[in-house]
């Protein structure tokens, strides 16, 4: 069983789409920049065409623990939590960790392969200045 969560919210100037999936695997984001504020059928036609385009990072294994409590309590909780949701619609603490932990992970790797590049690029203008010095004292 997958449980795909969706938040829309407001992020600098454009916004932004936080799609958080969990199933056997783990608990896996992806996020989406639509520009524009999309309308409830924008969202829903983006969810049904190109959901299976987005790159989620990787799974992560979560522990999910239990705990008997208190219906009224429970239910106490449960409206703060709406209100909360209400009043920011950001994505939860959980999804934007995961989404930093990716970000940071790109970045890091992002930076190898231009770091392998660039010094490929050296060497490769090393050995042909070698070249022309090695011709300059040949003779004719």
């Amino acid at each position: 069983m997958a449980a795909i969560k969706a938040t829309i919210y407001f992020e600098n100037k454009f916004w932004v789409g936080a799609f958080e999936r969990t199933d056997k695997e783990g608990y896996a984001v992806a996020r989406h920049i639509f520009g524009g504020e999309p309308s409830d059928p924008e969202i829903h036609e983006f969810v049904l065409s190109h959901f299976l385009d987005l790159r989620f990072g990787n799974p992560k294994e979560i522990q999910i623990e239990i705990k008997r409590m208190n219906p009224k309590r429970v239910q106490r909780e449960v409206r703060r939590e709406m209100e909360r949701i209400k009043e920011s619609t950001r994505p939860s603490t959980l999804a934007q960790d995961v989404m930093r932990e990716e970000m940071e992970k790109n970045k890091i790797e992002r930076k190898r392969k231009t770091s392998a590049e660039k010094q490929a690029r050296k060497d490769e203008q090393f050995s042909l200045k070698q070249q022309k010095r090695k011709q300059k004292h040949k003779g004719h």
